[in-house]
Formats: C-alpha cells, sequence, structure tokens
C-alpha cells in the first residue's frame, strides 16, 4: 500500500511512541547515523539492532552503538552505528528489535549503502497507475405407401389374374393397404436407422452427440451461469446446506458448495485500515490488505479464515463523495490464502493481515480513502464485503419418480415339461422371441431446461493447490522453528513447542542436541542442519508432491494423516473439501461448457445414489454411473450401463415395489447471466430466526452457455482432432504445449543430440518477471511429461537474459530541465512497466532496434534529438549494431536492460545530456 499523507508519524510522536525517522551513511560506509523522533533509548546495545537484506553482501551485523557526537541540536535524537563491513549496492533494511515503545511501522526503516543519484530527485514516486483489455442422392423404388401399394396390386395381378376387384371396402384392397401402410412405416425406419448412421446426414441430436463424440468432440448441452452473492444480517446467522435458495425475477440460483453457510453481521462490510494515513490505494496487482478487525480495545468481530470470499469494491466516488458517482466496475472478488491477527498499538485497533493468490490480483487500482465532497472531508470509498456465497443458475425441484419397467424373464420360449412331456399348467407364460432382446431403463427428465453444471471445484484446481500446500510445509517449519529460537532466552519452551519439535525432528535427534540442558543451542544447531535432519522427510514430500501434480487428489484419511504425523500439523488441512483449495475466485465463474454435467442424481429403491458422467468408457462393471443426454426437444434422457461400462440398473421383478427417484435442478444457458445487483431476494426453508436484511450480487453472473447448436458442432467435429495437440515429436510441438501452462508469456524449445539420444531443452519466459520461479519450472516440468516422445529427455529452464549496453547522446532543449528529462529517459527506457525494455514486452528471439529506441526517448518530453552511440551485448563481443541498425537476439535469448545500479550486470544505460537547463 502506497500513501501521500503520512499522518501516522505526528500522532505517534504526540502520543509519546518512538520510530527511526532517517538512516544516512557515512563517508567509509561502515557506520550508520540512525535518527529517532523521539528520545534516544537507553542502554542501546549492538544486539538491539539488525540489518537485513543484500543481494551480494548479507549477513551485515551491528558491531558498537553509540551517540552522535554533533552538537546539532536536529541530532540530539541521534546514534551512531557501526557495522562489520559495508554493503552492496541493493537496498538493506535497518531494523530495532528487543526496545519498548517503538511503533510497528517504523520500527524498521530501508535504506542503502550507496545512494546512486546523480542530477534527479531520489525521492520515491507513487506507483499507483492512472485509471484508464453436395451429398450424393440414391433413389430407392418403392419405398413409400403408394410405390408399395401399386407393387402388390401389380404382382396381385399377375398371381391372381381372375381378381380385378378395386373398390376400397373389398377384402383384399384392405389387405393390401395395411401391408403397404406397415412397408412404408419399416422403410421409414430403415431410412432414418441409415441416416442417423452418419455424422452429415444424421437430424437428432443424440446421434449426432454420439458420432461428434468417437472423434473427441463434446457436443455440449449449455452451461449454468454462477454469481457471487453477498448476504447482510443485522445478527450472526446458522443456515443448514440445501435450504436457501437466491432469485433474481424468476430466475432461480442455488449456492453451488453443499455445505452450511455461517453468517456474520460483522462481515457486513469490512473497512481497509490504512495506518492512519489518508489518499491511499490499493494499486493493480495488489494481493494483501489490512482489514479493521472490530473497535479499538473492544474484542474482535471478523471471524474470516483462509478459503473466505472477500469482495473489494467502490462505495461511492473518491471526489464528489456521491454513490452515483462510484465506478462500478472497480468491484473485484479475491479468495484470502492466509489470515493474519494484528494490533495496531497507537489506537489500540485489532486489525487482520490478510492476502490472496496471485491469480486475484487486483485488476484495477482501488482508492481506500480520499478527501472530497462538498464540504472537502475524509471519505471512505473502497470496502471489502463478507458473507460472500458463490451460487449457480438452476433452483431444485420435487423429487421425479422413475417408472422402472418389470424384467422378463431369463430363459425365452417354452417352459421345460414337468415330467414324461406333461406341461405345467401352474407356470407363467413365457417369451418365445429368440434371440432374447433385453430391456434396456432408459428413462426421461419431464421438466426443462435441467441445469448443466461444471464440477467444482475441478480436479486439477484442487490437486495444484494440494501440492503448493505440501511445497511450503518446509518453510512454514523452518519458520515455526526460528521464531522459537529468536524468542529465547527470554520465553522458555513450553510443552507444546516441545512436542511439535519432537513430531518434526524425532525424540533421538532433540536427545543428540540437548534439547532440554541447552535449547538456544539446540535450536540454533536445528536450524543449521534442517535440510540434512529432515532429508527422508523431503524426499517423501516431493514423491507427494509429484502425484498431486499428476492428478491425484490427497486426502485427509490417508495422505493427510502421514503427512500430520511427519510434519506436525492438523489432518484436516489437507481435506480437498476445505475452501482453501477450490483455487482463486477468478476461476469459479470461468467455466467451459463442454465440462457440464447434468445436475442430476438417481436414488434407487436400494437408497444407492447413481451419478452423471460425459460417458461410460472408463466405467467399471460396479461403478453407477449415467449418462444425460438431451434429446432436440431440450429433454434430458439418462442412460444407464450394461453390467460392464457401468453398472447395469436392476429392473423390478414383479413384486419389488418402486421408490426410484430422481434429483435434479431446472435452470440453464444465458437466461442466468443477470447484471449485477438483480439478485435481491433470498428464499429459506426454515429461517431458524435468521435476520436477513439485504441481497446483492455486487459482480453480474457469467459463465451462462445455450446449448451447442447442432449444425455447427457437425462442421467443426471433424476437425477437432487435427486442431488439438496431444504428443510432442518436434520442437515446436514442445514449445506449444509448454507455452499453455498459466503464467507463462512464450516458450520455446529446442532438440540437442546427447550423443545417444535427443533432450528436449525448454526455455520459458515468465509473465511479469524477467527470470521464472523454480515452482513455475516445476510445474511446466511435470505437464510436459504426458506429452514428451518415448526417448526424449525433458529440460526445462528460464530464458537465456542478455544484459545491453546502450549509450545515448539526448539533446534537450532549452526551456526543460536537464534532470527532469534524464528522469524520464531512464523511465521510458527502463525496464519498468510501462519502459522499453520490461520483462513482458520482450520476448524470445526479438531483436532489438536502433530506431525503435530513438523512436522512445524522442517521444519524451524536452528531447530535441536524439542519438545512439553504442549498443551491444554487455559481456559479448563488439557488434554492428550501430552500422546494421538491429541489434540480433538468438532463438533462446531474451534482451535485457534492467539499468538498476545495484545489479550491474542486468544491463547498463549511460545517457549524455547536452543542452537544457
Amino acid at each position: 500500500m502506497t500513501c501521500t499523507d503520512e499522518r501516522r508519524r505526528n500522532m505517534a510522536r504526540d502520543r509519546g511512541y518512538n520510530g527511526i525517522d532517517a538512516v544516512s551513511v557515512g563517508s567509509d560506509r561502515t557506520e550508520l547515523s540512525v535518527v529517532f523522533f523521539g528520545d534516544v533509548p537507553g542502554g542501546l546495545r549492538p544486539a538491539n539492532f539488525r540489518i537485513e537484506g543484500g543481494r551480494r553482501i548479507t549477513g551485515i551485523e551491528v558491531t558498537s552503538v553509540a551517540p552522535c557526537p554533533s552538537k546539532d541540536p536536529e541530532l540530539e535524537h541521534c546514534v551512531r552505528v557501526t557495522v562489520d563491513r559495508a554493503g552492496d549496492l541493493s537496498t538493506y533494511r535497518l531494523c530495532v528489535v528487543d526496545v519498548e515503545g517503538f511503533d510497528p511501522r517504523y520500527r524498521c526503516l530501508d535504506f542503502t549503502f550507496v545512494t546512486g543519484c546523480d542530477d534527479i530527485d531520489c525521492a520515491p514516486q507513487c506507483d499507483c497507475p492512472d485509471e484508464s483489455f453436395p451429398p450424393v442422392e440414391i433413389d430407392y423404388l418403392a419405398k413409400d405407401y403408394a410405390s408399395f401399394r401399386q407393387l402388390m396390386l401389380d404382382r396381385l395381378s399377375l398371381t391372381m389374374p381372375q381378381w380385378t376387384e378395386r373398390h376400397i371396402p373389398d377384402i383384399g384392397i384392405t389387405l393390401v393397404e395395411l401391408l403397404a401402410y406397415e412397408g412404408d412405416r419399416l422403410s421409414y425406419q430403415q431410412d432414418a436407422v441409415a441416416t442417423e448412421a452418419y455424422l452429415e446426414t444424421a437430424r437428432l441430436r443424440t446421434s449426432v452427440r454420439r458420432h461428434t463424440r468417437l472423434v473427441d468432440y463434446t457436443l455440449h448441452d449449455g452451461c449454468a451461469a454462477r454469481a457471487w452473492v453477498c448476504v447482510e444480517v443485522s445478527g450472526d446467522v446458522e443456515l443448514k446446506a440445501g435450504t436457501v435458495q437466491f432469485a433474481s425475477g424468476t430466475q432461480i440460483f442455488e449456492p453451488l458448495v453443499y455445505q452450511d453457510l455461517s453468517l456474520r453481521a460483522g462481515h457486513n462490510r469490512v473497512d481497509l485500515w490504512t495506518w492512519e494515513d489518508h489518499d491511499c490505494c490499493l494499486p493493480i496487482g495488489t494481493t494483501a490488505a489490512t482489514l479493521v478487525d472490530g473497535e479499538p480495545g473492544k474484542d474482535r468481530v471478523l471471524q474470516l479464515r483462509p478459503g473466505d470470499v472477500l469482495i473489494l469494491e467502490e462505495i461511492i466516488g473518491p471526489k464528489t463523495g456521491n454513490e452515483a458517482d462510484r465506478d462500478i466496475t472497480h468491484r473485484q472478488a479475491v479468495r484470502l490464502t492466509s489470515v493474519t491477527p494484528a494490533v495496531d498499538p497507537l489506537r489500540e485497533q485489532p486489525v487482520l493481515e490478510v492476502t490472496w493468490a496471485r491469480d486475484d490480483a487486483l485488476r484495477f487500482p482501488l482508492c481506500v480513502n480520499s478527501r472530497g465532497g462538498r464540504e472537502c472531508t475524509d471519505l471512505v470509498v473502497g470496502v471489502g464485503r463478507g458473507n460472500v456465497v458463490l451460487v449457480e443458475h438452476g433452483g431444485g425441484v420435487p423429487d421425479e419418480p422413475l417408472e422402472v419397467p418389470v424384467a422378463d424373464p431369463v430363459d425365452p420360449g417354452c417352459p421345460e415339461p414337468v415330467c414324461f412331456g406333461c406341461h405345467d399348467t401352474t407356470a407363467p407364460p413365457r417369451t418365445t422371441r429368440y434371440p432374447p432382446i433385453p430391456k434396456r431403463f432408459q428413462p426421461a427428465i419431464s421438466r426443462l431446461p435441467v441445469t448443466n453444471s461444471v464440477p467444482f471445484p475441478s480436479l486439477g484446481v484442487t490437486t495444484r493447490a494440494q501440492a503448493d500446500w505440501l511445497r511450503d510445509l518446509p518453510a512454514r517449519a523452518r519458520e515455526h522453528v526460528r521464531t522459537l529460537y529468536r524468542k529465547m532466552p527470554e520465553e522458555p519452551l513450553e510443552k507444546s513447542d516441545t512436542e511439535y519439535l519432537t513430531v518434526l525432528f524425532g525424540e533421538p535427534t532433540l536427545t543428540k542436541v540437548r534439547l532440554a540442558q541447552h535449547p538456544h543451542r539446540a535450536l540454533r544447531t536445528l536450524l543449521r542442519r534442517f535440510d540434512e535432519l529432515l532429508i527422508a522427510k523431503l524426499e517423501r514430500l516431493e514423491e507427494l508432491i509429484g502425484q498431486a501434480r499428476s492428478g491425484c487428489v490427497l486426502t485427509a484419511d490417508e495422505e493427510g494423516w502421514e503427512v500430520a504425523q511427519s510434519w506436525g500439523v492438523d489432518a484436516a488441512e489437507a481435506d480437498p473439501a476445505d475452501p482453501r483449495f477450490f483455487g482463486p475466485a477468478a476461476i469459479a465463474t470461468d467455466t467451459d461448457p463442454r465440462d457440464a454435467l447434468p445436475a442430476v442424481t438417481v436414488i434407487d429403491r436400494f437408497n444407492e445414489t447413481w451419478h452423471a458422467r460425459r460417458d461410460l468408457l472408463d466405467s467399471g462393471p460396479d461403478d453407477r454411473h449415467f449418462v444425460g443426454e438431451t434429446d432436440d426437444d431440450g429433454r434430458v434422457h439418462l442412460r444407464f450401463g450394461d453390467g460392464r461400462n457401468g453398472a447395469q440398473f436392476e429392473l423390478l421383478d414383479g413384486t419389488a415395489q418402486d421408490h426410484s427417484v430422481a434429483r435434479y435442478r431446472v435452470g440453464n444457458g444465458t437466461a442466468g447471466n443477470v447484471g449485477a445487483e438483480a439478485i435481491d431476494k433470498i428464499i429459506i426453508a426454515d429461517t431458524h430466526g435468521a435476520t436477513i436484511s439485504r441481497v446483492r450480487n455486487p459482480l453480474p453472473g457469467a459463465g451462462g452457455v445455450d446449448p451447442e447448436d447442432v449444425a455447427a458442432a457437425r462442421i467443426q467435429a471433424p476437425h477437432e482432432a487435427r486442431l488439438r495437440q496431444l504428443r510432442a515429436i518436434t520442437a515446436g510441438d514442445y514449445a506449444d504445449l509448454a507455452a499453455r501452462q498459466p503464467g507463462l508469456q512464450r516458450a520455446t524449445a529446442n532438440l540437442a543430440w546427447t550423443g545417444s539420444w535427443y533432450e528436449a531443452q525448454i526455455a520459458i519466459d515468465a509473465l511479469g518477471a524477467p527470470v521464472a520461479p523454480d515452482w513455475l519450472l516445476d510445474d511446466v516440468r511435470s505437464s510436459m511429461h504426458r506429452y514428451r516422445k518415448i526417448g526424449h529427455d525433458l529440460s526445462v529452464s528460464s530464458a537465456v537474459l542478455v544484459p545491453l549496453d546502450l549509450a545515448l547522446c539526448v539533446q534537450v532543449k532549452p526551456e526543460h530541465i536537464a534532470g527532469h528529462v534524464r528522469a524520464a529517459l531512464m523511465r521510458t527506457l527502463g525496464a519498468g512497466r510501462d519502459g522499453y525494455f520490461n520483462a513482458d514486452r520482450l520476448t524470445f528471439g526479438t531483436p532489438v532496434r536502433v530506431s525503435s529506441i530513438v523512436a522512445a526517448a524522442a517521444s519524451v518530453p524536452g528531447v530535441l534529438s536524439v542519438d545512439v552511440t553504442r549498443l551491444e551485448r554487455l559481456f559479448g563481443p563488439p557488434g554492428d549494431a550501430l552500422d546494421t541498425g538491429v541489434l540480433a537476439i538468438k532463438p533462446l535469448e531474451v534482451a535485457q536492460l534492467d539499468s538498476d545500479p545495484a545489479r550491474p550486470e542486468n544491463g547498463r544505460l549511460d545517457l549524455t545530456l547536452v543542452g537544457g537547463r
């Protein structure tokens, strides 16, 4: 969070709190002058100061602390801190620890040992962005009623010449017309079968669906829309699962997740805490915020936990203060990934530090507070909304009874004689047809349209979230041990801490390090040898992470119990039904209709539940699955298995009572894509004293799709297999498949001969970062194993960055200040969000052209002329870019020019300014 009005500093000083006001570095870079805005605390020691950060030089320690010798009254609250060595050009952080009376916001301060500023202002700039993405015809003779009738009459004229009667009442004419009618009906059935046997001529939706499934193309039947609903209550409310519905006019919505709803009055509106600063905003890309948790000095009211959804929205116009001037597009749902309680000691204000996933990063700048209105007062502009429920279009209807037919006798034909050829007159009659034709149970749902719902959460989202949770376990354990170490020796280990360390490291290890006798030294040893002591557990954890990445869902009773016994966590944390594993809120309403299934379940007379599936190819003989097929009238027919692919639905035997029912929801398609604030009613089966004051959907419904047109599917299906790539043979195949991974800007690949086999070398260009993180490399590597050719090794790495050495000679207009022009050129040609060398602007093989650099520099106000004097690789031989006008970049390389004094190896920009003021 960036704030332009720091009011907290004065308030902290007035209330007697202390803090770091400034840090200056001496000429020898080993002495720091630390200025406080309060009195210098007594008894400061080197242990009270900690220096963090650094890239090349880390672990800097304070050796001595003394008062500043200067008699300047402005430096009377100053101490001189001596460090053991000077740092590099990166940013460090100086913190005061174990000293009472310091405000937590000013306990630490960032500084650099070398500023690196020339003639421009080094003050930080606000990063808040401005608001502104022909079939052959076959002639069949004698195939209709008239032709059959004439054919039979002609035949009878030859075989019975004496019969010449042609009047309709004649018995012979009656028989001829009856046979002609039956022949016409059978001929139509034959034509229909032949027509439905081919995709090009099929007319029935069910036939086209089955044909397209043969080429792995899914003819979808639409998809229900989803929306986020906020419920405001006047008191805490507990609603049972399955008892709540929401309505927008005649359209009914139901909660997508079948679970109890806990609604809290304190979640109706959640304010964002700005630490008493003003004119604050959450910029684009924000993934963390601080929430107000009740009134100062009172009990907390927020009961948020990881997995809950919060909607951030702008409630009034930041300038006028009117509700009508708010930007209704500044609304977004985020799913919390961490919730940490804290307290602001300056106001004794309870707060919550919350974070959310990078996929839910803010897509707009959210103004938190401002000063405006008619009376120019402080305004609260942006707030959060809790009590959020994800709902889906479609309302439940009463269970529909299914008419299960009576099964035919097992043995066809006449009954066997009892003895000596005598028939049993008491036995029921048997069917005499051969071969036997079994009865198939294919009921149809009477109401329509039946809801088609995408499974939530999807299997891939759950497994990826579980893999991330497993990946964070070692870091969480290490941080827990580090916290115990920092508390020593002031706070001794408690029994729960010892039990946790015993589960983590084992009793023999704790005995060897003598935890009971020397806990502080033992914890330090455990931290230093953390990976060595837990090598077996870390290897097993990698196996579980690999299983999760491959699509295996981890359960709380199996893998969760194992992790709990090894890492000291709660086994319930691995439950896939936990909202923490539901994925980001951004993907909850982003549905694919081809993944949707009918929201129908069948409960047979044995009280067994049958579930819908896409097909029965992967269903076993005992799997209670069925397929829901929609006909041309929109009615859903249920097709059960045959006992080999899917269990066979047991028919009645003539004596059992039928109690089979279908349970489903009605509502589908684009009718559910309602606008924002359209869902305004709630239907509760049992109120239980509920006090619902308001229901609204801040965001519009999304994801509703009507059923796919049969004609369009008939055209597109034959080409689907050719357009979808499921294997990697060439280098281009590897690059295309790797680029599908979320978080990538682009990927490229190369097949390298190792002497015995080929190795597919994949280089990825991460989105929003010059170097791909390790977790992204692991995700790409695990996803590519299913596509790679047998015999190919796989190697995934980040892009090869090519730092550049660029020098410009710029003529500045006389009326402009040269320092300001230099700063503008540094931003325009830098690696920032709008810079020419931004990490997302350049990708593999993108050449660097002199003309484009000149054009970018000339667009800066105050530039009269630009001349490129040097353009080459920073660590390469001299090139001819100035002669040819292009600096070539290889296919696996990406140009880089950060122009960062702390990391000069990432590119250098040399500006020579002439003229100006």
